[in-house]
């Protein structure tokens, strides 16, 4: 360590007098940094009066413990580490050693640099380690005392670095030696190969299996549903009424129709008797009569229809009864569904970019936002050829599946499901993704 009678060698008393207050006057301002980041900047930006310099780097190693890494500079708010300049100053700085000056390396980005004359001092641990150093930079040569100030002013940065870091000022990544850095290429590549399944996880909702759909048998509007969403139903029981004012009256004339066919056809068939030419009009009122049968019992059967019965006793599965009541329909528009609770089954929907091999029977495991904390098991039915949009605007595969025995989950309920596929190295499992989107993005 310098003392002060060598700072202050060959200076004149009054200019080292001087230097010795401003020496002192900054180890302390150092050894109060609050920080790293704020020694570094104290070191780099006001030290220009005790050693002439032109711009000054503070450095320190690499993490890899092969090269440095410039942490601050003077006249510089803050670093790019991409910039050619820093690189080539980076690369120039020299390995572990004594203080030496250094002239400036034929570097192509350094031949703009204005300074020639470079001054480096390096710091140690206390390990003797050296992981820092100052580099001073200016137009002409250094003396002997400015390198002994310039020592001095590194080893009180050296202290309190040390001191602000516990002693551990440049974080290491961990060396391995040779052998086992082929042991450990050797087991990333055997993870690489051990066979996983493929698997996707997709949304997934529990729905009836094989439910009797109730759909508009003509078009009109929704007076009402008699049945809340979800609630039980027998086998008869009305669950739709449709406005029928327009179909009843549509049966009524039809009906009057048939009574004026039907009166027509028994004064043509009388008088046919009396005279023989009124027999010639009995075909044409014997279809018009028919024809008016028919219209009636059309009008009949349609208002018959006005009111929707469920086919068998199950669960009335809709969305609300308000977004029905009132509302105009087409025909064969579905509008309800009568399911068994106690059979069900998933539909998954498989993102069509996760689209890979699948077998019916395969397992696949769900996990119902109502169950977060258990999984249930289904087993592989179907699954699509084509994929259709699904109402988030994604296009998907739909995958049937029936849950094991003893498993019935909740109508309507919702979740994520794993879908496994077949066997695959773990590197193929990891990089397919990424690959596939290389391929669509660059055309191959």
């Amino acid at each position: 360590m310098l003392n002060v009678h060598d700072f202050t060698a060959r200076a004149p008393a009054r200019e080292g007098g001087e230097l010795l207050a401003q020496l002192l006057t900054w180890e302390a301002a150092a050894r109060r940094a609050a920080s790293v980041p704020e020694l570094h900047y104290l070191v780099a930006n006001d030290t220009c009066h005790l050693v002439d310099h032109a711009q000054l780097f503070v450095v320190k190693r690499s993490m890899t413990h092969r090269g440095w890494r410039i942490v601050a500079a003077s006249s510089l708010v803050s670093i790019d580490h991409n910039a050619p300049l820093i690189r080539a100053i980076q690369a120039a700085i020299p390995g572990d050693g004594d203080m030496q000056g250094l002239s400036a390396p034929p570097d192509p980005a350094l031949e703009d640099y204005p300074f020639e004359h470079w001054l480096w001092v390096p710091g140690q641990d206390r390990a003797a380690h050296v992981f820092c150093g100052l580099l001073f930079a200016r137009s002409r040569p250094f003396a002997t005392h400015e390198q002994l100030r310039a020592q001095r002013i590194t080893d009180t940065m050296v202290h309190a670095w040390l001191a602000l870091t516990g002693n551990r000022p440049v974080r290491r990544l961990p060396t391995l030696k040779k052998s086992h850095q082929m042991l450990l290429l050797a087991a990333c590549v055997g993870a690489l190969l051990f066979p996983v399944h493929l698997s996707v996880l997709a949304p997934v909702e529990v729905v009836a299996a094989q439910p009797v759909i109730l759909t508009a048998p003509f078009s009109g509007i929704v007076t009402s549903i008699t049945v809340a969403p979800n609630e039980k139903v027998v086998a008869g029981q009305v669950v739709v009424r449709f406005d029928d004012v327009k179909l009843r009256n549509e049966a009524s004339l039809a009906a009057e129709k048939l009574q004026v066919a039907q009166a027509r056809l028994n004064e043509v068939s009388s008088a046919s008797f009396a005279d023989a030419t009124e027999g010639r009009g009995i075909s044409i009122a014997r279809a018009d009569r028919d024809l008016a049968q028919a219209e009636h019992a059309y009008t009949t059967d349609m208002l018959a229809r006005a009111q929707l019965t469920a086919p068998r006793a199950g669960l009335a599965v809709y969305s609300d009864r308000r977004e029905w009541e009132g509302r105009a329909v087409q025909v064969g528009q579905p509008i309800m569904e009568i399911a068994d609770p106690g059979r069900v089954r998933y539909r998954i929907d498989l993102p069509a970019r996760e689209q890979m091999d699948l077998n019916p029977g395969s397992t696949i495991t769900v996990w119902l936002d109502s169950q977060p904390l258990s999984s249930l098991s289904a087993t592989l039915v179907d699954v699509s050829f084509l994929a259709r949009p699904t109402p988030e605007g994604n296009l998907a595969f739909a995958i049937d599946a029936t849950p094991v025995p003893g498993a019935t989950p909740r109508l309507g309920a919702r979740g994520i499901a794993r879908v496994r596929g077949h066997l695959a190295p773990l590197g193929y499992v990891l990089l397919r993704r990424p690959i596939a989107s290389l391929r669509q993005t660059i055309g191959l």
